[in-house]
C-alpha cells in the first residue's frame, strides 16, 4: 500500500496541492454537498422522531389496555398501521436519493419535448401528421379529446 509520507517536525500536515494524490479541498466545504449532507441528516432525525413518538403512543395504548381489564389485546391494530407508516418513511430514507446527471438530462429532454408539441412529436422527429412536419394532425393525439354523448 502506497501511503504519503509522513510530514517532517514543524512541517503543514495539511496537503500539498501540487502532491499528487492530495486534495487541498475539504468536502464539507463544498455547499452542495453540505446541503444534501443536511437534508439527509435532518430526514434521518426526522424518522428518529417519528419512531420515539410511535414508540411513545404504543406504550400509552398498551398502558391503557392494561389499566382497563386486559382481555383482547386491541392496540395492536394501530401497532400494525402506524408500524407500517413508519416502515414506509424508513424506506423513503432509501428512496429520496439524488438523481444522477444521466436522469436530468433525460427528464430535461423530456420537458422540452413536451413544450415543443407533446410527446408524440419526440418520437416521430416532428411530423405530426401524415403531410408535412408541424400539420395539424388527422385524428385527436388521445381517446378522451374526442366529444362524446354527454359532451353534445
Amino acid at each position: 500500500m502506497d501511503r504519503p509520507p509522513l510530514p517532517a517536525p514543524g512541517e503543514d500536515p495539511r496537503p500539498d496541492p501540487a502532491r499528487p494524490g492530495s486534495s487541498s479541498v475539504d468536502p464539507a466545504d463544498d455547499p452542495r454537498l453540505r446541503a444534501q449532507a443536511k437534508r439527509q441528516l435532518e430526514a434521518r432525525a426526522g424518522f428518529r422522531q417519528h419512531l420515539t413518538v410511535y414508540l411513545a403512543v404504543m406504550g400509552l395504548l398498551t398502558a391503557i389496555w392494561l389499566v382497563s381489564g386486559g382481555g383482547y389485546f386491541w392496540p395492536v391494530w394501530p401497532a400494525m398501521g402506524w408500524g407500517l407508516a413508519l416502515v414506509l418513511h424508513l424506506a423513503s430514507l432509501r428512496w429520496d436519493a439524488e438523481p444522477s446527471e444521466t436522469q436530468i438530462a433525460e427528464q430535461a429532454r423530456r420537458l422540452a419535448a413536451r413544450e415543443q408539441g407533446g410527446p408524440r412529436q419526440a418520437l416521430d422527429g416532428g411530423h405530426r401528421g401524415p403531410g408535412r412536419p408541424g400539420t395539424a394532425p388527422a385524428e385527436p393525439e388521445h381517446p378522451w379529446d374526442e366529444p362524446g354523448p354527454r359532451d353534445v
